[in-house]
């Protein structure tokens, strides 16, 4: 069965009057935006929730996660929850905070589009052409800050001045590069201890139906990177051209009920990875493939290898997988992959490897000591309840994702000032017009949620300029496009298909 609702009149008869679908889905953003906002800001209110990713509850303020939660009955406002799921989802994997303002704007700008009057396609334009002038006004405020800093733009994405200091301290160790792991102390003290770990660029997952995150799933939290612990690692810069070169060690690891098996390669026949990937999405096996990265390649699985005791398997090795064995494979403490990175902390002993690359001396070996000599903290999470570390854990995660980025591209003005004074920068366009309502949402919805009609607010409140960029960016790019509707057509949910048998 077919859904559809379009306009009653078309925008050749009349440019000012907005179709019927275009009206519903900025009715699912704006119901969407109701429910998070009031989130926003040091007086924020917390959400209760309950979900298909979390049937019991959890309590929370993050706007990632309460919007993933969200469900609308109406199909057409369901459409429009979904955009701005997409775009919480761009900010939140693009910078890991800033979810609750990309809503609040995201919103904003359909609800001034549609008050424009004016031809969809022609707002879209305009508006596009207004954001070079705001990533301008971001960077001229910007300011670039050191790790003395961090504890301010920390306590403002955490909310906990206690949490802040921590993390400050851990950057005074680490340095800006260093990597931050999180894990529940078990107690109810939060502390911390440094270990080996390297991070590698350019290194993300083969597809996102690899994420997996067993404690993400607990906690109510959609899985956006594949965490595994203690798993097996095969390396290889051979091709997997059939599955037959790997249904040996398949059946090998299912044998000994290892299920989790991560693959680092380059070369995967595409029918191969399909299977693998239905395995996976089966829970048949935990397998997670990596893309090898084609700039630094060779060293970087070499590196990798080194780091995980893996055997690789190659010409120059003389392992093949005819004579692969489970003792070719490596492992690690754990391994976190994204599409774009990939965190290996609790490695093996490297230190006769980086002694070798200190005596080359080279351009290249100064490259790989970078990234092989990272330092990494485990920062674990007091808590007395799970509840509480749950919401903690979210706090925490906005605390570094913000520190991180404000250490690589400066700070700016908080609580929604930044962008009330890019607002006076805008052109008198339709698109200009329309931001400069729209800029100062962020702010206004800050004061709104504490009570006050104004508020200025000291040089220490910042955030990071690259989450208020983001924010604005995947905002404005979502909205715009959505005000070109004119039509919405959905279908009915598809039947469960059966489940797949796979050989090994």
């Amino acid at each position: 069965m077919l859904y559809s609702l379009t306009s009653t009149q078309t925008m050749e008869s009349s440019d000012n009057i907005h179709p019927e679908a275009l009206t519903s889905l900025a009715d699912g953003v704006k119901k969407a935006c109701s429910i998070v906002a009031p989130t926003m800001g040091p007086a924020g209110t917390n959400i209760v929730l309950q979900s298909k990713l979390n049937p019991g509850h959890l309590l929370t303020n993050d706007g990632a996660t309460i919007i993933q939660s969200i469900q609308l009955a109406d199909p057409i406002e369901s459409i429009g929850l979904g955009f701005i799921k997409e775009a919480v989802e761009r900010s939140n994997n693009n910078s890991g905070d800033g979810s609750t303002t990309t809503c609040v704007l995201l919103n904003a700008i359909l609800q001034e589009g549609l008050r424009s009057g004016v031809s969809t396609l022609e707002v879209k334009k305009s508006l596009d052409e207004c954001l070079p002038l705001i990533e301008q006004s971001i960077d001229e405020q910007t300011r670039q800050i050191t790790v003395d800093d961090i504890p301010a733009v920390a306590e403002i994405a955490g909310e906990s001045k206690e949490l802040a200091n921590t993390l400050g301290e851990i950057y005074k160790v680490i340095g800006k590069d260093g990597i931050i792991h999180l894990e529940g102390s078990g107690t109810f003290d939060t502390s911390y201890s440094l270990i080996e770990g390297v991070r590698f660029g350019g290194t993300g997952y083969l597809s996102p139906y690899l994420v997996h995150d067993e404690e993400a799933t607990k906690a109510g939290r959609k899985e956006t990177k594949a965490v595994y612990h203690n798993p097996s690692i095969l390396v290889t810069k051979r091709k997997i051209a059939h599955l037959n070169d790997i249904n040996p060690l398949l059946s090998a690891l299912q044998a000994q009920n290892k299920k989790d098996l991560v693959i680092f390669t380059n070369d995967m026949d595409s029918g191969v990875a399909s299977v693998l990937i239905e395995a996976h999405k089966s829970k048949l096996l935990n397998i997670l493939i990596i893309k090898a990265p084609v700039l630094w390649g060779n060293y970087v699985f070499e590196d990798f290898a080194k780091i995980t005791g893996s055997t690789i398997v190659e010409d120059a090795s003389g392992i093949t997988f005819k004579n692969l064995q489970l003792d070719h494979l490596g492992s690690c403490g754990t391994i976190i992959v994204d599409k774009e990175e990939t965190t290996v902390i609790g490695i093996k002993d490297i230190s006769d490897h980086i002694a070798e690359l200190q005596a080359e001396n080279t351009n290249d070996s100064k490259l790989r000591l970078s990234w092989l000599t990272t330092k990494t903290a485990i920062l674990k999470l007091g808590a007395k309840s799970e509840t509480e570390l749950s919401y903690l854990r979210l706090k925490a995660e906005d605390a570094i994702h913000s520190s991180r980025l404000a250490l690589k591209g400066g700070v700016v003005a908080g609580g929604g000032m930044c962008l009330l004074y890019a607002a006076h920068r805008m052109p008198a366009t339709v698109g200009g017009t329309i931001l400069r309502e729209v800029l100062g949402q962020p702010y206004k919805q800050i004061i709104r949620n504490m009570g006050l009609e104004r508020a200025t607010w000291g040089d220490e409140i910042v955030d990071a300029a690259l989450v208020v960029k983001n924010a604005i960016r995947n905002a404005l790019g979502i909205a715009s496009t959505i005000l070109t509707a004119t039509s919405c057509i959905t279908l009915p949910p598809e039947k469960e298909l059966p489940a797949k048998q796979f050989p090994f």
